[in-house]
């Protein structure tokens, strides 16, 4: 199993980084599946091939491989946080496939990183 931490800063008028490490935790897919919809006021949407749980009192978003997904089984969390005064998205990813799925969650985590890099290039151009 792999998890992946993203920390994409200053999505509100500043300057956009981001890095990725190795996060050292165990959790697993039904565990992740249980803390993200047993927290208050949290809804799980059905997609094609993935489940969107948002947890709107924390400012998060879980993403959770279908069987039909090529990174599954696969877990994105998405949440927001101030840092230095300025808002963040902190991006975690949790791979529990074999080696081979790896290219492919990859290139999920990228696609989700993108999407806040876009979020964040829109918010400059707002304000």
């Amino acid at each position: 199993m792999r998890c992946w931490l993203l920390s994409v800063a200053g999505l509100v008028l500043m300057a956009m980084s981001s890095t990725m490490v190795l996060a050292d935790d165990h959790p697993t897919y039904d565990s992740l599946w249980h803390e993200a919809t047993a927290g208050p006021g949290c809804t799980s949407a059905d997609h094609s091939d993935f489940i969107l749980v948002s947890c709107l009192n924390d400012l998060t978003l879980w993403y959770f491989t279908k069987p039909n997904h090529p990174a599954h089984p696969g877990v994105i969390k998405r949440h927001m946080q101030i840092e230095n005064g300025a808002w963040i998205s902190v991006i975690q990813g949790h791979q529990f496939g074999p080696d081979s799925a790896q290219p492919a969650f990859k290139a999920w985590l990228a696609q989700i990183q993108d999407l806040d890099r876009k979020m964040s290039e829109d918010l400059k151009r707002r304000y």
